[in-house]
């Protein structure tokens, strides 16, 4: 035990002591918080978008230019991100548009010179209406779903007058909508809707499987990138002399995963207090129920079981390949298969939080190199003692084994100086072409 711990505590000390370390530890946060804020950053600072409405009647243009004034609460999310400007249109006619358009000529937009974003046209034929919209932008579609809803409920009002309900009465029953709510069956009713606190969880936990694959897939390039220099530097040989290979395994792999709880911690403390200020500046139950979920006992031992089985069946395959190559580029070429089973929980974990019961994802959860992350995010969805033993169960077994057959590798790599050349002879045979039998062969 003393040369597992005397290994882990040096290979620990190694990366803390490194400035590199701590400058990662404080550039994460600040590069997740620019992913996260950046978009509505450049939205804001965005000029605002011109818009042009042309209408047969002025009823029509009318109801369009209201539409952007307030606009409705469920494109709320909209509004806040894309600001648009109605200007008076500069011609009549969508050919005398096109140079405003392009760019060829301008309007003036709070006082500045700009391209026209977009024209609204609107035709009347009897009780048809036909909206077109004119724009260079082929990805922005807003301007016409904002007016297509004002234009539609126009229509709703005047179909309304036309049956002689008109007025307040024509409001009332143009606003008329359903109350939602949303309840959990496997709750008392009298427990009430479902809120943003009781979403909170799985939103929480879709995060931790992020940073639970990033966590896993950065500490074991770690151990790889750590053996390798090792081995090219004869430090293992060094090491060898007073420990046993599976002692160095087991240090590295301790060792490294310290240097992953010492990151976590760093992470939380720094998040708990984000949190904090945000629900002292903005109180309510939305920022209290992810707190609550963020800091929730049994998820975090979730977090906690599923990165330990993930760093151990990562960390000891990156290990054993790392110990049979020479350089990083001979590793690239055993990791491929590796790195592309890594790549596969993350193009799952966005359906899986769509509907982490679904029969695919209970099957999935339970083939071991998927089970952390996946599990990660099924915990919030009420399994079973069955659901949630069965497959740490099974990926127990797979890290015991994973373990068993990485030590054995790993000792092939360090003792017998074994590559991925003879590991490969030795799996094909002595009748794989190229290959002949040392002439001193028994």
């Amino acid at each position: 035990m003393r040369e597992i711990f005397l290994i882990a505590r040096r290979d620990y000390l190694a990366v803390v002591s490194a400035w590199g370390f701590w400058l990662s530890l404080l550039t994460a946060p600040i590069l997740l918080a620019v992913i996260a804020l950046a978009p509505v950053v450049l939205t804001r600072s965005e000029p605002a978008r011109a818009l042009a409405v042309i209408a047969d009647r002025a009823e029509d243009a009318a109801a369009v230019r209201k539409a952007f004034q307030a606009p409705p609460q469920d494109n709320a999310r909209d509004a806040a991100q894309v600001r648009y400007v109605l200007v008076d249109p500069p011609a009549q006619t969508a050919e005398g548009l096109r140079p405003y358009l392009t760019g060829e000529r301008t309007v003036s937009v709070i006082g500045e010179d700009r391209a026209l974003f977009g024209a609204l046209i609107i035709a009347r034929s009897g009780d048809n209406v036909a909206l077109t919209y004119w724009s260079t932008n082929l990805t922005d579609a807003m301007p016409r779903r904002r007016a297509q809803d004002a234009l539609a409920g126009l229509m709703r009002q005047e179909a309304l007058a036309a049956r002689g309900v008109a007025g307040p009465e024509a409001e009332r029953i143009e606003a008329l909508a359903p109350t939602v709510e949303q309840f959990d069956p496997r709750r008392a009713t009298a427990e009430g809707a479902v809120t943003v606190r009781d979403r909170a969880p799985f939103v929480v936990a879709i995060i931790f499987a992020f940073v639970l694959w990033s966590a896993v897939f950065g500490v074991a390039n770690m151990l790889l990138t750590s053996v390798l220099e090792e081995k090219s530097n004869k430090i293992l040989d060094t090491l060898l002399t007073s420990a046993s290979p599976l002692q160095i395994l087991i240090g590295k792999l301790l060792g490294v995963a310290a240097v992953s709880v010492t990151l976590f911690g760093m992470w939380g403390l720094l998040g708990g207090g984000v949190m904090n200020f945000a629900a002292a500046r903005a109180p309510g139950d939305a920022v209290a129920g992810f707190a609550d979920a963020a800091l929730d006992p049994a998820l975090l031992a979730t977090f906690l079981i599923c990165f330990a089985a993930g760093y151990l069946m990562y960390g000891a395959v990156f290990l054993a390949l790392g110990s049979l190559c020479e350089t990083i580029q001979e590793a690239q070429t055993l990791l491929g298969p590796v790195i592309l089973v890594l790549t596969i929980p993350v193009i799952l974990l966005g359906p899986a939080f769509d509907n982490p019961n679904a029969p695919f994802f209970a099957v999935a959860s339970w083939i071991p190199p998927l089970t952390p992350f996946l599990m990660m995010v099924r915990a919030p969805a009420g399994l079973s003692p069955a659901e949630l033993a069965g497959p740490f169960i099974t990926v127990a077994i797979a890290v015991a084994l994973i373990l068993w057959g990485a030590s054995r590798l790993f000792y092939a790599g360090v003792v017998d100086n074994a590559n991925a050349a003879s590991l490969r002879r030795r799996l094909l045979g002595r009748n794989e072409p190229g290959w002949r039998a040392p002439e001193n062969a028994g």
